[in-house]
């Protein structure tokens, strides 16, 4: 499952450079970029309050792809825009993929990873999940950011060059639905760990020694 935190990372910055072409390129002012982002949030709240309601119904590998479409909407409505983009059919389909993709791979990444480590270790892994997603953040992000730079440099303008960071991460948000479809993650189940049963193993076998040899 450490696929998960690392494929959530490259997507995640697939999504980034959306942040500043919104003010740089599209000229949207502090307040109107934030009502923009508004679809982020209310989404966010359903699919974090929701999602772990189908957990049990959906394999985490479709819901995965789920998010990767998402990922991949998010940066494809970007890449594709116009000088000037209409909102509800760029920039608004745009935000909720992007809502999409990141709510669902964290909540599925999380819940089966620490669900998959005895009790004492889950801080652990939650701590791992972690490592793995901001150290791919900081990676992909040079790289966006070596992208946009590189492309600048040629004298296209800055709208190319934020095009370009889009395409990169219509190209990760790609690789990562790929990952995914190599992986097997099944549904998640409320079952009891080893640590768990112990207690109760301890139990049967005190009980049994109190019964002393059955005879015959």
């Amino acid at each position: 499952m450490e696929l998960a935190a690392d494929v959530y990372s490259l997507r995640f910055r697939a999504t980034n450079p959306g942040i500043h072409s919104i003010q740089l390129v599209l000229g949207a002012s502090t307040l109107q970029a934030a009502v923009w982002f508004i679809p982020m949030i209310a989404g966010g709240l359903f699919l974090s309050s929701t999602c772990g309601y189908v957990l049990h119904l959906i394999t985490g590998k479709i819901l995965l792809v789920i998010s990767g479409l998402g990922h991949l909407a998010s940066v494809l409505f970007f890449a594709v825009a116009p000088q000037n983009p209409n909102y509800w059919a760029f920039v608004f389909p745009a935000m909720i993929g992007a809502t999409v993709g990141i709510d669902i791979t964290f909540v599925v990444s999380n819940v089966f990873i620490t669900t998959s480590v005895p009790k004492h270790e889950q801080g652990v892994a939650g701590a791992l999940i972690n490592s793995l997603l901001f150290l791919g953040i900081s990676f992909f992000l040079g790289i966006a950011d070596v992208v946009v730079a590189s492309v600048s440099d040629m004298g296209v303008g800055l709208r190319k060059s934020y095009q370009a960071a889009f395409w990169l991460g219509v190209g990760c948000a790609g690789v990562a639905i790929a990952a995914i479809m190599c992986t097997r993650i099944g549904y998640a189940k409320s079952e009891a760990t080893d640590e768990d049963m112990e207690p109760q193993q301890e139990q049967e076998m005190e009980d049994a020694r109190g019964r002393g040899p059955v005879a015959v």
